[in-house]
């Protein structure tokens, strides 16, 4: 009953029913005590909670953990998040750590608790829950964004100051591949404004990477030779015994796929040669062999040498062998999968090889337990994959972008990518580009 009347916001009569509650029973069940701690962290967002109802919070937090000792996660979180509305952040924290046992705290826990921290001025225990929100892949929400910025502004007063604090949120939205709501873009742009700079809604181009407001080219973030590293090591190490590729293919299809690869490479481009043929659909063997070697004589004409990754089933098709004469090729077992396989070899092969696939890749990217390791394969991954793309009858080869799409510094200020809430993608083709219609251009003016 409570949780239909909070969620038709019917808060009066919400209201009254927990006071029925609480008066005709000598011992609530733990249903119960959680139904009205969300009661009263919803209806705090608008309203202040009466003196009884702050002292509820307070005697369920002591008597759950008497009775319980240790709480499961959904009392955790409806605990949380009552405790932040009535600002008690530190016995917040405590409850974090405890969701951290069985389980992890979700988006709102962190995005509620780091707002209520900022709110009370504890930025050093902010920050540390926002490092924890990172590494648990728990991306800040508007509220987290709302209360440091309204932090920043009634804390600081000198310019110099005011602009260190604000790049601060901006760095840690580039740093972490982020992108804003709308609602937080605004925010941005009236925090900035105040500062007396420049600010605009703008899109980038997508062939270029200029912004159609400052005419500024954005930076492509190519990986430093550590960055790479990082990411052939990783790739290296899901070669073992008992990793995700091994089990994915047999032993003896491993070796001499690593065989093969330290003979041959390296390699300019590697193609995902069964994803290409059926950018056609299902269509006869005759087109898939057709836009095949359209793809293979593109790279052919850069004088590129050439690795076509494909199925043994493959090598049944009419005319598959005037292709392989032109690249060196690895056909694999029908039961294995390819997408390891194709980004092991480019990999592998170094820091030059571009990779041609319609996949986005993301069942990799999330397979990737370490967050910097997702951010690296996004980013090598959006400066070298083509895409095959068919969206009409004239089949497209889209070259890797020549910016990085993430939130960046130049010498006149930033441009932060939002999601605007007017975009839709419905009946679009996905091809595997961050949105560059909705970005934010922030300009320090000249002095």
């Amino acid at each position: 009953m409570l949780k239909v009347l909070v969620t038709n916001k019917k808060f009066d009569e919400a209201l009254s029913f927990a006071k029925y509650l609480k008066s005709s029973h000598n011992e609530l069940s733990l249903g119960a005590i959680n139904a009205l701690l969300n009661l009263y962290y919803e209806y705090s967002k608008e309203n202040i909670l009466s003196d009884d109802e702050k002292q509820f919070i307070l005697d369920a937090n002591k008597t759950l953990y008497e009775k319980y000792k240790v709480l499961d996660s959904t009392t955790c979180e409806k605990l949380l998040h009552a405790l932040c509305s009535i600002n008690e952040w530190k016995k917040s924290i405590k409850v974090l750590d405890d969701i951290n046992l069985t389980g992890t705290p979700s988006h709102s826990a962190y995005s509620f608790l780091i707002a209520t921290l900022f709110k009370n001025n504890k930025r050093a225990d902010a920050l540390k829950i926002i490092e924890k929100s990172v590494q648990n892949r728990r991306p800040l929400q508007d509220i987290a964004y709302d209360e440091w910025m309204k932090y920043i502004l009634r804390k600081f007063k000198d310019k110099e100051t005011l602009l260190k604090y604000l790049n601060e949120i901006c760095h840690h939205i580039s740093n972490n591949c982020a992108v804003v709501s709308a609602a937080t873009a605004q925010r941005l742009k009236e925090s900035y404004e105040c500062l007396n700079w420049n600010v605009n809604f703008t899109q980038i181009i997508q062939q270029s990477g200029k912004c159609r407001c400052c005419n500024k080219t954005l930076d492509c973030l190519t990986l430093s030779e550590e960055e790479f590293s990082i990411l052939q090591k990783n790739v290296k190490e899901k070669l073992i015994v008992g990793s995700d590729l091994f089990l994915k293919t047999s032993p003896d299809e491993l070796n001499r796929f690593l065989d093969f690869i330290n003979k041959t490479s390296p390699y300019d481009v590697v193609l995902d040669g069964l994803n290409i043929a059926y950018s056609v659909g299902k269509s006869d063997i005759n087109n898939r062999i057709k836009v095949l070697g359209t793809v293979i004589d593109h790279f052919i004409q850069q004088k590129k040498r050439i690795l076509l990754l494909g199925r043994k089933h493959m090598l049944k098709w009419r005319q598959l062998h005037y292709l392989t004469r032109k690249t060196e090729s690895f056909f694999i077992e029908d039961i294995s999968q390819d997408d390891p396989y194709f980004i092991t070899a480019a990999i592998l092969s170094g820091a030059h090889t571009d990779i041609v696939s319609r996949d986005l890749l993301r069942g990799h990217r999330f397979s990737m337990q370490k967050e910097q390791l997702k951010q690296l394969f996004q980013r090598w991954q959006w400066q070298h994959q083509w895409m095959v793309l068919l969206p009409t009858y004239k089949l497209v080869i889209q070259p890797p972008l020549k910016f990085t799409p993430i939130a960046q510094k130049n010498e006149s200020g930033w441009h932060l990518p939002y999601i605007s809430e007017k975009n839709s993608t419905f009946g679009q083709i996905n091809t595997g580009i961050p949105d560059c219609s909705s970005w934010l251009c922030l300009r320090q003016n000249s002095k």
